[in-house]
């Protein structure tokens, strides 16, 4: 009889698991994919890169998603189980509230640990590989992007309004707008045309043009007229350039000595055990009776992991700024989450009063 219980609860809940997990990866996604779509209309991004910003961008959501899409279909399944009576047929067989974890021991574990994978090391390359993306996109955009008749933001900050665009892929009657601190800077010219320097990258070059430069509203304006004028559209990548510590190799890490880093050394580590610790909370959450609603405890639970996620950042930016002790860390966070979970299930289903009369757990 137990190994039949134990097999539906873990179908149930595996099948729960798998549809939250999609469906708020899909919401997620849908998203980003829109987000990059703008990034590609405004000429900022190219078409070419977008499958492979939102393929990196899956793999990163994952360290949000797993802990959460578990922590829902177990408040799910579970709440279903109470407003059908199911639990209290599995209760009346003889299962105890502990016995309601074993299967879920095993499964919580190895995902824990896959996910512990995937914050250290899958998430940091993607996030590095994504920036890189953007970087190149950015460096590589040609001529195709600055489409005639309609206004085009460059990467640079400058509007950029062309009439038409010649056989030779040479821009017509240009006009750009580009703001220098409180001045203008507008340029007109007959021709314009996108070239490739090793020095500063993608360069636009006017030809036959004039330069308007000044403050909006006064007459003083500064008036160059140019056979040729190069607006350089992004720099070079800086190789040299300090990279972001979450994108950092976790060996790095633990070679510097500094409170940054031991903070994202923890905060990679951190989903792993909290995705533990909110399936110890989930079963005592979900309880209720029939005639309770069945998304009570789902509501409530979604307001716990967001105060549990909010913590954790608050408790980041505490370590990293010095204000608490290094040796507490994050881990005092989760701490108090699993100390939270123990009340819960004391206070739902008794158990330590259990224990301490002598009554076994099935």
């Amino acid at each position: 009889m137990r190994k039949i219980i134990n097999q539906y609860l873990f179908r149930e809940v595996a099948q729960a698991w798998l549809g939250v997990t999609l469906i708020l990866l899909a919401i997620l996604v849908t998203n980003q994919f829109a987000k990059i779509l703008g990034d590609a209309a405004s000429g900022n991004l190219s078409g070419g890169v977008i499958a492979e910003l939102l393929l990196y961008s899956s793999v990163e959501y994952l360290t949000i998603l797993l802990p959460l899409s578990t922590f829902l279909a177990i408040l799910l399944v579970f709440g279903r189980l109470y407003k059908d009576s199911e639990m209290a047929a599995i209760m009346a067989s003889g299962v105890g509230p502990l016995s309601l974890y074993r299967p879920l021991l095993l499964p919580t574990l190895l995902l824990a640990f896959v996910l512990g994978l995937i914050s250290t090391y899958l998430a940091p390359d993607a996030r590095k590989n994504m920036d890189l993306s953007r970087q190149n996109a950015m460096l590589n955009l040609g001529i195709d992007f600055l489409e005639p008749g309609r206004f085009v933001t460059l990467n640079n900050g400058s509007v950029m309004y062309s009439e038409d665009r010649s056989e030779d892929d040479k821009l017509t009657n240009v006009f750009v707008q580009q703001e220098l601190r409180n001045n203008v800077n507008v340029i007109v010219s007959e021709t314009a045309e996108i070239l490739s320097t090793k020095s500063t990258g993608n360069v636009l070059v006017f030809y036959n043009g004039y330069q308007y430069e000044g403050t909006p509203g006064d007459l003083d304006f500064r008036i160059l007229e140019f056979s040729e004028h190069q607006l350089p559209l992004s720099s070079k990548v800086d190789q040299n350039k300090k990279i972001d510590l979450s994108s950092e190799p976790f060996r790095t890490l633990f070679e510097k000595n500094s409170l940054e880093a031991k903070a994202e050394v923890q905060w990679r580590i951190s989903p792993a055990i909290a995705l533990i610790i909110l399936v110890f909370m989930a079963i005592p959450l979900s309880k209720s009776s029939p005639r309770d609603s069945r998304y009570t405890g789902l509501i409530l639970g979604i307001l716990i992991y967001m105060i549990y996620v909010n913590c954790l950042g608050v408790a980041r930016v505490w370590l990293e700024q010095g204000v608490t002790p290094e040796i507490y860390g994050l881990w005092w966070i989760h701490l108090i989450a699993l100390m939270v979970g123990i009340v819960m299930l004391s206070i739902n289903y008794r158990v330590f009063e259990r224990v301490f009369s002598g009554e076994k757990e099935d």
